[in-house]
């Protein structure tokens, strides 16, 4: 899920303004201050212990726009798992400044080694000042048809 902000600590995920999906803003290009990524990546058994490669690339209309994350998930069996039981992995990555250059459909595409896991979506559009309202106040457009 996308975020205000997320962290981990002590193998719990906190979260904070979670579980956004939309952005309206006044003009392009846009510069949002702060946000994260909070995932639970669910671990069989059989896949640990193990190191693994995950990315995280942030598309807008399935082409990369150079905004990325990457870094080593390592996963053992932690003390007192039952043999055959799955393990699920907290992380939260924050991003700050992330800048829209275009309305659209971006996706943060999760992947661990060659494998994609996800999609966290993120529509952004801009916002249609209406004559009439007060300074200021506008709305978003109906979507396309």
């Amino acid at each position: 899920m996308l975020a205000d902000g997320a962290h981990v600590a002590q193998g719990k995920l906190y979260i904070l303004g979670g579980q956004w999906d939309r952005l309206v803003v006044a003009s392009f290009p846009l510069t949002h201050p702060m946000m994260a990524l909070a995932l639970v990546i669910k671990v069989e058994y059989n896949e640990a212990p193990k190191n693994y490669d995950l990315s995280i690339d942030l598309t807008l209309d399935g082409q990369a726009i150079g905004v990325k994350a990457a870094g080593k998930l390592s996963i053992g069996h932690s003390a007192g798992l039952v043999r055959g039981a799955a393990q699920y992995a907290p992380i939260a990555i924050p991003f700050a400044n992330v800048t829209f250059s275009a309305p659209g459909r971006y996706e943060w595409v999760i992947g661990m080694d060659t494998d994609e896991l996800g999609r966290v979506p993120l529509e952004v559009t801009q916002s249609v000042d209406i004559p009439g309202l007060p300074p200021g106040m506008s709305v978003q457009p109906p979507p396309a048809s």
